[in-house]
């Protein structure tokens, strides 16, 4: 123990016990080590304590106050210090309150501590108070000090008063590049970006002062925030030719800057040069990616990441579960979830409730509730993603339940999207009495406006239970006009329920309303098709090819070990072609042996003979997408699937059979909700 305390002694200076104090662990130990050797009393050396727990963001502001407290005289460094770091915690009006116990104790302040003081009147927004202070420092003289001028004028800016701050900007000679800093981010903080945007370029023009990283930190972010793409390109070019670009921050900003404004192809061309990455750098594309619906593209880029050996963090491990979401990759987004653990990441409520989502879409809702159950806080969106994602697997009751209990903790108050869950969740599950009682309270008794989609979900409750004049009447009765998506839902009711004439005249309605969109065009066509009217439907696709309007074609895909495998209708470009294609013709034989499927021929919607239609519902792309599942994955296994259009009647009727003839769970997910195939039947109970 003497030769330790020794070693201590022979090393003790004030940058060693600087470098030492990296942690609380280390720092007591060094507070236990001053006091035993008799080292307390000296200001220089407690100081290094008092800096690392006030200032840091691994540090603790009661420890160093209770620290503060045992120093006999503390020196000008170290109440400046204590201020700072009130003026930057949770509370900063503590550090006003700091500042006149000082003045009462007889210290005087100095050109440093006015401005932690003005830092929290700006934080806690207080002009008044920071009036009192500007009135102070012209009184004792620092009002030429340029340090000092920065944080009034920052003080002024972010408590509203520009004219004061411009004032100040204006007549202050010594001006620096944190002066214009100041004035960029006080109206950047304020939402006003165009008059940052002209105070940079009034900067530019500047003689004596150039931009530094900061400016373009600022500029940047105010671009991702406003969408402004042509603005960061132009900023962009500035940091080549101040040869600021590869400064890792800015470099980040940049690439930040390109993600949200969607350009991608930038944004990779820039990470691809960068010589220096971290975390944040891989987040920000991987979250562009996903942002931009380039799932499939997150994932390979996330596993690249691994490769690297960068650690992710939370907000990474949210983009990539929000990828694993929309593509169901339930494999992958299960070694997220094993990730999060692994490096012990903290499971805030953002994460946990991506985590749900992932879950949810994944088609594993049993787990997705576990999460949830486990979630010791909880906020709406956390409760609308579970609400929702018991609706799209058809559990409108546990949905309903999930309300209930909700409403009963009293903790969250539900908003709009929820009331969408609920609907969709009623909807779903033919709770059409349940469904409209809902409706009505969400007006009545949390006094919500409707928005259209919750317009849209009553009309899809009435129009998949068969109530065709019903959602009718609702759409004609409704206080707002009635969107395309709205009429369409009725198209297609009309069409189940083959009232033609009503499906004739809301079909040509919506090509009114929405005269680019190939869907209704597609709707309308199929329609006709539907009734055998093959020349309305050739009308109809020749008036797509004037307009050079194409089909959105069906694909589904399917995870396998980690790799998602993507399918169309006929498609031959997978390697396992052949498999696929064979497996398919078993998969005919063995539903022809069952003798319970008949080939829906309704469902292509072309004037050609019978058998060829039953060989092109075939090919459908969920059926190869099963085919794979089958060939790849052991015997009594579940499949997965995700397709990106509903699924026709033909395949859930086919994939129905499939379900008992391989003794097979299949889980897919269409464009509207989860179908769960079990030994010949589906959870939706053809109600879909």
């Amino acid at each position: 123990m003497v030769s330790s305390c020794s070693k201590w002694i022979k090393h003790m200076s004030t940058d060693w016990l600087k470098n030492h104090c990296t942690s609380i662990k280390k720092t007591k130990q060094a507070h236990a080590f001053l006091l035993r050797n008799h080292l307390f009393a000296e200001n220089r050396v407690v100081s290094k304590l008092i800096s690392f727990l006030a200032i840091s963001e691994m540090g603790d502001l009661n420890y160093a106050h209770k620290i503060f407290t045992q120093i006999g005289n503390p020196d000008m460094f170290i109440w400046n210090t204590m201020i700072r770091g009130y003026s930057r915690n949770g509370n900063p009006s503590e550090a006003i309150s700091f500042f006149y116990f000082m003045i009462r104790f007889g210290v005087a302040a100095d050109n440093f501590t006015y401005p932690f003081v003005l830092t929290a009147c700006a934080r806690s927004l207080a002009p008044e108070l920071g009036r009192r202070f500007h009135g102070e420092i012209v009184k004792v003289g620092l009002e030429s000090d340029v340090f000092v001028l920065n944080s009034l004028i920052q003080m002024y800016a972010n408590c509203g008063y520009s004219d004061a701050a411009r004032r100040l900007f204006d007549g202050n000679p010594l001006r620096d590049v944190v002066t214009w800093n100041v004035m960029i981010g006080a109206y950047i903080e304020r939402g006003f970006y165009e008059q940052a945007f002209t105070w940079f370029e009034e900067l530019m023009k500047s003689d004596n002062v150039q931009p530094d990283a900061v400016t373009f930190l600022s500029l940047l972010s105010a671009c991702a925030k406003s969408d402004n793409l042509e603005q960061g390109r132009l900023l962009h070019s500035y940091t080549k030719e101040l040869d600021l670009e590869k400064n890792l921050r800015v470099g980040n900003a940049i690439l930040d800057m390109y993600c949200k404004c969607g350009d991608l192809d930038s944004a990779r061309e820039l990470f691809d040069r960068m010589p220096e990455r971290d975390v944040l750098t891989w987040t920000s594309m991987l979250s562009g990616l996903t942002t931009s619906g380039c799932f499939q593209e997150s994932l390979v880029f996330f596993g690249q990441m691994q490769s690297e050996k960068i650690r992710p963090d939370g907000v990474t491990l949210v983009s990539v579960l929000s990828a694993c979401a929309q593509t169901g990759a339930l494999d992958q987004g299960k070694y997220i979830h094993i990730l999060i653990d692994k490096y012990r990441i903290d499971h805030d409520i953002i994460l946990d409730t991506a985590l749900v989502d992932m879950y949810a879409k994944c088609g594993s809702i049993d787990f997705a509730l576990q999460v949830f159950n486990n979630m010791r806080v909880r906020n709406v969106f956390t409760w609308n993603t579970m609400i929702g994602g018991l609706a799209m697997h058809g559990h409108g009751l546990q949905a309903m339940a999930l309300f209930q209990q909700m409403k009963h903790e009293g903790v969250v108050m539900p908003d709009d999207v929820t009331f969408i869950g609920l609907l969709c969740a009623c909807s779903h599950a033919g709770l059409v009495d349940e469904g409209i009682k809902i409706f009505k309270s969400m007006k009545e008794v949390y006094h919500i406006q409707p928005r259209m989609e919750h317009y849209g979900c009553m009309v899809d409750l009435l129009c998949r239970a068969g109530l065709v004049s019903d959602a009718l009447s609702f759409i004609e009765d409704m206080p707002i006009k009635a969107s395309a998506a709205l009429w369409a839902t009725l198209l297609g009711a009309c069409r189940s329920a083959r009232h033609f004439e009503l499906a004739d005249k809301v079909g040509k309605r919506i090509i009114e309303l929405e005269p680019d969109s190939c869907g209704r065009y597609v709707q309308l066509s199929n329609l006709y098709a539907g009734f055998h009217q093959w020349d309305a439907a050739l009308k109809i696709r020749n008036q797509m090819t004037l307009k050079g309007i194409e089909k959105t074609p069906g694909c589904s895909w399917i995870e396998m070990n980690g790799m998602i495998h993507q399918f169309v209708a006929g498609d031959r470009s997978h390697h396992q072609t052949r498999e696929i294609y064979m497996m398919v013709e078993e998969m005919c034989q063995r539903v022809k042996l069952v003798g319970s499927h008949v080939p829906s021929t309704t469902e292509v919607l072309f004037d050609i003979e019978e058998e060829e239609k039953e060989n092109s519902l075939f090919l459908h792309s969920e059926k190869l997408a099963i085919a794979f599942g089958l060939i790849n994955t052991t015997p009594g296994s579940p499949i997965r699937i995700v397709k990106n259009l509903r699924v026709c009647k033909d395949c859930h009727s086919f994939v129905k059979v499939i379900s008992k003839a391989f003794n097979r769970e299949i889980i897919a997910r269409d464009r509207s909700r989860f179908h769960h195939f079990r030994e010949g039947s589906c959870s939706c109970k053809d109600f879909w």
